[in-house]
C-alpha cells in the first residue's frame, strides 16, 4: 500500500494544502477557500494527484481547528469522487502536531510548512485510527446545544 499523504492546515479563510508522494517527496502545494467550493476544487486536485500516480489509497489529515475544519472534513468524506478511492481521513490534535513540528527546527512558521509537517506526521503512520464523525446533520443542532450549554454555564 502506498498512499498519497494530503496535510491540510486551515483557517477561517483559507485551507493551505501539501500533497506528498509516499516516498515523502513534494506533489504539489496549493491554497483554496475555506468553503464549499474550495473544498471541491480539493478533492479534484487529490483526485487528480491519485490519477496521475496510479495510487488506491489516500491519508489525509488536518489539525482540529475549532469549526473551520469540520466542513472540510464531512465535504470530502462525502466526495463521490473521492469515494473511488480507499481514503483515511485523520483530525489531529494541534499538540501532537507541534510536537511533531519540533523535530525540525530550521523551518519557520506559515502555512505551507504547516501542512507539510502534516503531511509528513502522516507518513510516520503514528496516528491511532481515523476520524469518526456522526451524520453531518446533526452538528448544527449539537453546536447550538453546546453554544447554550456554555452560555448558561457562563450566566450561573
Amino acid at each position: 500500500m502506498n498512499p498519497l499523504f494530503v496535510g491540510i492546515d486551515v483557517s477561517s479563510r483559507n485551507n493551505v494544502a501539501y500533497l506528498m508522494n509516499p516516498d515523502g517527496s513534494k506533489h504539489s502545494s496549493f491554497s483554496v477557500q475555506n468553503n464549499l467550493g474550495g473544498a471541491k476544487l480539493l478533492s479534484e486536485r487529490i483526485v487528480s494527484a491519485l490519477s496521475s500516480m496510479q495510487l488506491e489509497h489516500v491519508v489525509i489529515g488536518l489539525e482540529a481547528t475549532s469549526i473551520y475544519g469540520d466542513s472540510l472534513v464531512y465535504a470530502l468524506r462525502e466526495d463521490g469522487r473521492l469515494g473511488r478511492f480507499q481514503r483515511k481521513i485523520h483530525v489531529l490534535n494541534p499538540k501532537q502536531v507541534k510536537k511533531f513540528k519540533e523535530a525540525y527546527p530550521d523551518l519557520p512558521k506559515n502555512d505551507f510548512v504547516d501542512a507539510f509537517v502534516i503531511a509528513d506526521h502522516l507518513r510516520f503512520g503514528r496516528i491511532a485510527r481515523a476520524v469518526y464523525m456522526d451524520d453531518y446533520r446533526y452538528q448544527a443542532l449539537r453546536t447550538l446545544t453546546r453554544a447554550r450549554f456554555d452560555v448558561i454555564q457562563n450566566l450561573t
